[in-house]
């Protein structure tokens, strides 16, 4: 039995977007040399990996999954082994690229500030995107790691993708010290009906505010700000209430100094969120990537 690493590479680009098209054009090979190679590679095993159709593209089959997860792991030990190979002529001058969901660069810069004090030589690019495209960068290996917000309620992609939360929460109400709500332990969605709401423009709050328009009603919209200082004002002079994880506003001075009060929303369904780092389960990190991971992991222990 004869397995090749462009085999896996094909089926492996294909389970990821599940076509052959894309996986061909990624490639820059023919439509047809993907399709053969797969053909080959499953007379060669005895089993079918993709069920292939028009309207359905290429859809992993049981069997097919097992042999993806392996060459996952074949293709990730491959990059592992050229990372060892490298290291050996390294120096400390290199790059690291990492990308960013809005409204988590702040926990990026200051582990960026300790990185590169200690790698002075190494180039760090922070790019802000929303979570699909650092994924799909990840995916393409355009970025070392990514940083996102998730929920296990949103559709999203993550095929090929191993996501490690760092920080996990819940959604709270964030409302005026001078609010009547602000006296309120938890409160409940109908609570809310009435009153004007402010948001931040990052996908994990458009995503969680659609789904509350959706089950209730949709609540009168101040602004959506780009910018948390904007939301943070508007809350504090009680023109507007917000939604936030827990781990977004805890560090904000406003917050801290009691300006502004966070409630418990309940009555709304379990909503956890979780902040976490996208990396490709094929490529092999880079030991700048690890080093920052490290960096990373410490502020958020501090924070």
């Amino acid at each position: 039995m004869t397995v090749n690493l462009e085999q896996l590479q094909y089926i492996v680009e294909v389970a990821r977007h599940g076509s052959l098209s894309i996986a061909a054009q990624n490639l820059h090979v023919t439509q047809s040399g993907v399709s053969q190679s797969i053909t080959n590679l499953e007379k060669e095993l005895g089993l079918k990996i993709f069920n292939r159709s028009r309207g359905h593209g290429a859809v992993p089959t049981d069997e097919g999954r097992i042999i993806l997860k392996q060459a996952y792991e074949v293709l990730r030990k491959l990059e592992e082994i050229k990372e060892t190979a490298n290291s050996y002529n390294s120096t400390e001058v290199g790059e690291l690229k990492v990308s960013s969901a809005p409204g988590m660069t702040t926990l990026l810069v200051k582990a960026i500030a300790a990185f590169r004090h200690d790698y002075p030589h190494v180039n760090v690019e922070v790019a802000e995107k929303w979570a699909p495209t650092v994924i799909e960068d990840v995916r393409q290996h355009k970025t070392d790691i990514g940083l996102i917000t998730y929920s296990t309620n949103w559709n999203i992609n993550l095929e090929g993708i191993a996501f490690e939360a760092l920080l996990e929460g819940r959604p709270k109400v964030y409302v005026s010290k001078h609010s009547p709500l602000a006296f309120l332990s938890t409160i409940t969605p109908h609570e809310l009906l009435d009153q004007t709401l402010v948001t931040f423009n990052s996908e994990s709050m458009q995503c969680f505010v659609q789904d509350f328009f959706n089950k209730y009603k949709p609540l009168r919209i101040l602004f959506t700000a780009n910018n948390m200082e904007g939301v943070l004002q508007a809350i504090i002079d009680g023109l507007a209430f917000t939604f936030a994880p827990d781990f977004q506003m805890k560090n904000y001075h406003p917050v801290i100094k009691g300006d502004i009060i966070a409630i418990d929303l309940v009555n709304h369904g379990p909503v956890n969120i979780s902040v976490g780092l996208v990396k490709s389960e094929v490529k092999h990190l880079s030991t700048f990537a690890n080093k920052y991971i490290h960096y990373l992991k410490s502020e958020i222990i501090k924070s």
